[in-house]
């Protein structure tokens, strides 16, 4: 099992809706190397959240996207698509702001990233 690290820009799609209403999201491939069982910690890129949010895990690998509601600009059908399911609690503190994710070696601007295992350990200790 690998974790990776991902930024979900609430401008383009509602994050936090679709996965309170489904439980789950869905992520476009676009080269990213997940497979099922892998953990995901969702970032909410938007200016009232700004933080690790979400603990995900990876699902399925190549299911077509049906979360046409949740786009705030138009959808794009994509037939290929990760499947990654709600495993905790959504996370409302004050700990993985881009500050501290940047003082672990997260920096602000990658948008994908396989984190280490002090990263991954260190993220999913404000999730247990």
């Amino acid at each position: 099992m690998n974790y990776y690290y991902l930024i979900g820009l609430e401008n383009f799609i509602d994050h936090i809706s679709c996965i309170r209403d489904l439980g789950f999201c869905y992520w476009k491939k676009s080269g990213k190397k997940m497979k099922i069982g892998d953990v995901v910690f969702l970032f909410i890129s938007d200016k009232i959240h700004d933080k690790v949010m979400f603990r995900l895990e990876v699902v399925s690998t190549d299911e077509e996207r049906k979360d046409s509601k949740y786009f705030k600009h138009s959808f794009k059908p994509d037939m290929h698509c990760f499947v990654l399911k709600n495993t905790s609690a959504k996370y409302d503190g004050e700990g993985l702001g881009r500050v501290e994710l940047e003082q672990h070696g997260i920096s602000r601007y990658v948008q994908y990233k396989k984190l280490d295992k002090e990263q991954a350990q260190w993220i999913d200790s404000f999730f247990e």
